[in-house]
């Protein structure tokens, strides 16, 4: 039966290696998240590190660090993975309970900061955001939108992280019943988003999967669909001045498949890999130089996708997938071992091994060449410097006594040189604190801010309802006093009335009065 892995995709493991440590982070059978400490083939007992989670990610910082980002009923926590006796509560840096929020992406900088992408969707409004949160070492950011769009489908992506701390984002996007591929970049010093780059627009877009070389250069994978038939696909972007040459174009580099292979790209040791996965076996290529090299497939039992991080011999940082065997654990059940991938095959080794031999020979020649020629010169030179030396024995003498001044000389310019380095280290120490203060003062006086217009918009919503309560109040006087107004008028005329009855009576009295 084929292995497909895509649907537990958001639920593989993570095995972080920071330097003789690993840390292996895998879901329990409960919805809890267990961690499990390992050096080497020595690895400690399975613990409970967070007791309910819903989506999670893991990733190194600089410093070889783990940190860890889940989510539990809209909030998001961060976790630092310190030693046991250090080790703190997860914090709270994020919360949206009216969005669905997946496809996790946790990559680390060499400035010590992380950077996490999500899918959050709105189900009720039908729109999708890529967001980005950004961490600098001591706090999150406010996050910022990458791309939208409508719908509620899966617009999930890949991270990679260059030299220059910038992102680079493949990611896929899908409306109207086709799917689309896009780049973006992150710029850490503009601190922008470029604009969506369009990769792919076939029927068919997949497993989309980024990388950098040791070069710098970007090499894309992902899987397509063509005349009912699957493809493992591949772009290249790189070479001098890459920024303006641009991508490749597209090329299929499996033949027609039956079944949808599983493509990703994966740093293993010292050199690139791509590879796909189809059913139960991979097929692997190594970059070579400034090409690919077909390496021997591998067949799996129980094959474990897992995510890793790492960080290069340069100090960058390294995400991507790993295959592994499973040792036939149970579902839920942790894992005792892993069975790790073999390094390279015998073939590729020998071609290598051979390259080298040849490069070693040439070199060994030349250096022997050089070799004789100067030993030829030295004698020459103790010719030269014997005959010298017979004839001026007392010129030698004041040498060495100037090169014993210059010794000193240049030995006091390395202690004052010294100095200024350690003064100039303390000033950009003393720089960086007091930036930091900075940061944090305005961090502070920005949420004062916030609380001040928070109360002040709750002083003016109660404001309103103060003025809202006054003029109903005078409306209902007026009412009142129109009522009045109508009474008066009303009682007004019943005077004036009975005042003429009263008149006509006493006419009338005055006209039946007797004569005298």
């Amino acid at each position: 039966m084929p292995f497909h892995p895509e649907a537990s995709l958001e639920k593989s493991p993570y095995l972080l290696f920071s330097g003789e440590e690993q840390y292996f982070i895998f879901p329990g059978p409960g919805g809890e998240l267990m961690l499990q400490r390992g050096s080497g083939a020595a690895w400690d007992e399975p613990r409970l590190l967070v007791p309910r989670v819903e989506k999670y990610c893991a990733a190194l910082d600089s410093s070889r660090l783990p940190h860890l980002v889940f989510t539990d009923r809209g909030s998001f926590y961060h976790l630092v993975l310190a030693p046991e006796r250090e080790e703190q509560a997860p914090t709270l840096f994020y919360r949206d309970e009216s969005k669905e929020c997946g496809h996790f992406l946790l990559a680390g900088d060499r400035r010590g900061g992380l950077h996490f992408i999500c899918l959050a969707i709105d189900p009720a409004a039908k729109r999708w955001w890529l967001l980005h949160h950004r961490y600098s070492g001591s706090a999150w950011e406010e996050p910022r939108v990458i791309d939208f769009g409508s719908g509620t489908s899966q617009n999930y992506g890949e991270l990679a992280v260059d030299a220059r701390d910038c992102l680079h984002l493949a990611y896929r996007v899908e409306g109207a019943g086709q799917a689309g591929l896009y780049y973006r970049s992150f710029d850490p010093e503009s601190d922008n988003w470029s604009k969506a780059l369009p990769l792919s627009d076939s029927a068919a877009v997949d497993c989309p999967s980024i990388a950098v070389d040791r070069q710098q250069n970007l090499h894309l994978l992902w899987r397509g669909r063509l005349d009912g038939r699957y493809y493992v696909y591949y772009r290249f972007m790189g070479g001098p001045e890459w920024k303006r040459s641009g991508w490749r174009p597209e090329t299929a580099i499996s033949p027609g498949l039956e079944e949808p292979p599983f493509p990703f790209i994966c740093h293993q040791a010292g050199g690139l890999f791509i590879q796909w996965l189809e059913g139960r076996t991979l097929r692997r290529y190594r970059f070579a130089g400034d090409q690919w090299e077909r390496t021997a497939p591998q067949h799996f039992e129980n094959p474990l996708l897992l995510r890793s991080s790492a960080l290069s011999h340069e100090g960058s940082p390294l995400s991507h997938w790993i295959l592994v065997e499973s040792g036939g654990a149970a579902a839920g059940a942790p894992l005792s071992s892993l069975l790790q991938l073999a390094e390279e095959d015998l073939e590729s080794d020998f071609h290598k091994l051979r390259r080298y031999s040849d490069r070693l020979i040439g070199r060994i020649s030349h250096l022997s060449t050089a070799k004789d020629k100067l030993e030829k010169e030295v004698q020459e030179k103790k010719k030269e410097i014997l005959l010298l030396s017979q004839q001026s024995e007392r010129a030698m003498r004041q040498l060495r006594q100037e090169l014993e001044g210059k010794d000193a000389e240049l030995k006091k310019l390395r202690e004052d040189f010294n100095g200024i380095v350690e003064s100039m280290k303390q000033k950009i120490e003393q720089g960086s604190r007091q930036r930091e203060a900075e940061r944090k003062r305005y961090l502070e006086e920005l949420q004062g801010l916030r609380k001040e217009r928070r109360q002040m918009e709750k002083i003016l919503q109660e404001k309103e309802k103060t003025i809202a309560r006054l003029e109903a109040q005078l409306r209902e006087q007026q009412y009142q006093m129109e009522r009045l107004r109508e009474e008066n008028e009303m009682l007004t005329a019943k005077a004036a009335e009975r005042w003429s009855l009263k008149k006509l009576w006493e006419r009338i009295a005055l006209h039946k009065k007797p004569l005298a």
